[in-house]
């Protein structure tokens, strides 16, 4: 049975843990304002560049530009899934990764092999561990710059021109809201327009098939750069989410040990007064 100094200790333990993750439940909120700002600031964008593209690209033959074209046998496919590298945001990390471990094992006899390009520690330490085809992982990452997207893009075109993979899957979480994030797994290449799209017949200068082997890649690393910024803003909002979560259940924590203290410093203030009343007795009976 624990003593009240020991119950004492641990009030004063969980206190001091409730200080450190309401701290960091306002640090979270901080960085969430302002990754908010520039994600609003590029998903305009982003929206906007899709639509574009599939304008441009519907109705125009598959072998126009070789990033628009299904191949016919599909054996090789990459995921690139995107997470963190910091934990103690919830089920943020793990709900990436196990999208990838899933899709990974339930199409183990649909395909030769199922490549994965982790962005964050914390995905690859996890795929790692289950032995997953981790082909590259990017981490500490400090900012999403124009420099890093590109290179990115890069890689992941040259992965599939070169033959490398003959499909790629893009893996983030949607930043819904501040407590709602969604976890996206979508194709990504070879670009497929939706059936929905309006087809504008534009009036192109230069022509039109050099305007598609521009656009493309540039389609590419926005497509990344937002599924990146997405990303971080979605960590952000999880990781404030936890910390409120955590700072609560350190206060019931405190609650209950508080009342379990007072049960016990009652209960022993009872048994002295007890001892001295039945001596007390003892030497009235002599």
């Amino acid at each position: 049975m624990a003593t009240l100094r020991d119950i004492k200790r641990k009030i004063g333990s969980v206190n001091s843990t409730q200080t450190i993750t309401r701290t960091m439940k306002m640090v979270s909120a901080s960085k969430l304002r302002r990754a908010q700002t520039d994600l609003e600031k590029i998903k305009d964008y982003a929206v906007k560049m899709e639509e574009l593209t599939g304008r441009v690209v519907k109705n125009m033959p598959a072998d126009a530009h070789p990033l628009l074209a299904t191949r016919e046998e599909i054996k090789k496919v990459l995921i690139v899934s995107i997470g963190s590298d910091r934990g103690l945001c919830g089920g943020f990390n793990t709900n990436v990764a196990l999208t990838a471990e899933n899709f990974s094992r339930q199409n183990r006899d649909t395909y030769e092999r199922v490549g994965i390009y982790v962005f964050g520690r914390k995905i690859r330490d996890y795929l790692a561990k289950r032995k997953m085809d981790v082909i590259k992982s990017w981490v500490d990452i400090k900012n999403v710059d124009q420099e890093l997207v590109d290179a990115v893009a890069g890689e992941i075109i040259e992965l599939y021109l070169t033959g490398e993979f003959d499909k790629v899957y893009l893996s983030y979480t949607y930043f819904a809201s501040p407590v709602k994030q969604e976890i996206v797994f979508e194709e990504f290449i070879p670009i497929k327009t939706p059936e929905d799209v309006e087809y504008i017949d534009y009036i192109c200068e230069p022509d039109r098939m050099e305007i598609v082997g521009s656009l493309i890649p540039r389609y590419i690393s926005t497509k990344i750069y937002y599924a990146l910024v997405e990303s971080q803003t979605s960590e952000h909002a999880a990781r404030m989410s936890a910390m409120e979560n955590a700072t609560n259940n350190c206060g019931e924590m405190v609650r209950y040990l508080t009342l379990v203290y007072n049960k016990r410093r009652q209960e022993g203030i009872t048994n002295e007064m007890m001892d001295i009343v039945g001596g007390a007795e003892a030497l009235r009976g002599t």
